[in-house]
């Protein structure tokens, strides 16, 4: 299809922008000796679980845990992951080094970036809706396109995370219904330690919104390419020209980027390469598709990155999906099915 073909060259465009920030930086030191995959994997665990309790709290406004204009949900995690990573892997060796010993630098990195991206995720998503509400209203896909490569969104305020979003007069509040916390509740509903205080996170916000690896414009993640996917029904074109995910095919292709999420090893690869390994697994897996492995990771292929074959890239997608599958072996639960308790912790990075 047209449409889906503009849209994934869209996102492809951003995350080749995305992308180029940290490329550098991550070919001189590689992300894995950046990042303390233990205390990140903690911390990913506890992004799913404060998002998932205050998703609870605000329940009213959120009606599925994948989609809809509610900050509290997973693509608010897979945002504010993109943030921590970005950011670690720009920095300067000897910077990235603290926040992998450094507990306390860390735990305030991760909470700062757990505010920012529950405001960038909610931005993105009026905005969104806000082009395809104009797009439907012209009944043309030209001005959308348009809408979708100049979304270079200039962001406002968000060294303001502290300012109170509780009235419903607020932009975001009345577009959407939902406040998002600011750092002082965000504090006190996570039991922070006393060494994290609300002026260090404003300051923390201020370093960041000013780095060169923060965000001008949407952040890709492999949800965006999965929810281009979505329609009634499953459905792989014999010309590979377009694939479809139907309700359940999306929910597991979203569950496998929730697995790869949690996996340092995945950091710093591309959002399409992970979203076209999850999207072939999550097909393979699909009661509604018949074809071979081999068949589905090409016409997969093909639908994200075109007909040209790359034999670097398609490598690197079937290793992505074999670690994915690694990864889940080892036993991460399934976002749906895992209990999550209404109160959460800081990071228990003590427990080591």
């Amino acid at each position: 299809m047209a449409t889906q073909r503009t849209m994934v060259d869209a996102l492809l465009e951003r995350e080749s922008r995305q992308m180029s920030i940290t490329r550098d930086d991550v070919k001189v030191s590689g992300s894995p000796t950046r990042l303390n995959a233990v205390w990140r994997q903690k911390v990913i665990h506890w992004y799913f679980t404060l998002v998932t309790a205050l998703r609870r709290q605000h329940s009213a406004a959120a009606e599925s845990t994948s989609g809809g204009n509610n900050p509290f949900c997973r693509i608010s995690v897979h945002v504010t992951a993109s943030l921590l990573d970005n950011y670690l892997m720009s920095l300067p060796s000897e910077r990235a080094l603290r926040y992998k010993h450094d507990r306390p630098a860390y735990q305030l990195l991760a909470t700062t970036c757990l505010l920012l991206g529950m405001r960038l995720a909610q931005h993105d998503q009026i905005k969104e809706a806000s082009l395809r509400e104009a797009a439907d209203q012209h009944q043309g896909g030209e001005e959308l396109q348009g809408g979708l490569k100049r979304a270079k969104t200039h962001r406002t305020k968000m060294n303001e995370v502290s300012a109170p979003m509780a009235t419903s007069t607020t932009p975001l509040v009345a577009a959407t219904g939902v406040a998002i916390p600011n750092a002082a509740t965000i504090l006190r509903i996570s039991a922070a330690p006393k060494s994290i205080s609300e002026q260090h996170i404003l300051s923390m916000v201020r370093e960041m919104t000013g780095s060169r690896s923060f965000p001008r414009s949407k952040v890709v993640t492999p949800l965006d390419f999965i929810h281009v996917t979505c329609a009634t029904s499953s459905h792989v074109s014999e010309d590979g020209s377009s694939i479809s995910l139907g309700p359940d095919d999306v929910e597991e292709a979203c569950r496998l980027a929730d697995a790869s999420l949690r996996d340092a090893s995945f950091s710093g690869q591309r959002p399409s390469v992970v979203a076209c390994a999850v999207i072939t697994l999550a097909l393979a897996r699909s009661n509604s598709v018949s074809l071979s492995m081999a068949s589905l990771r090409r016409e997969v292929y093909h639908s994200i990155f075109g007909t040209k074959d790359d034999p670097v890239l398609q490598a690197s997608i079937r290793e992505t999906e074999s670690n994915l599958l690694r990864s889940i072996h080892i036993g991460v639960p399934s976002s749906r099915n895992r209990h999550v308790v209404p109160t959460t912790h800081l990071i228990p990075l003590e427990d080591e």
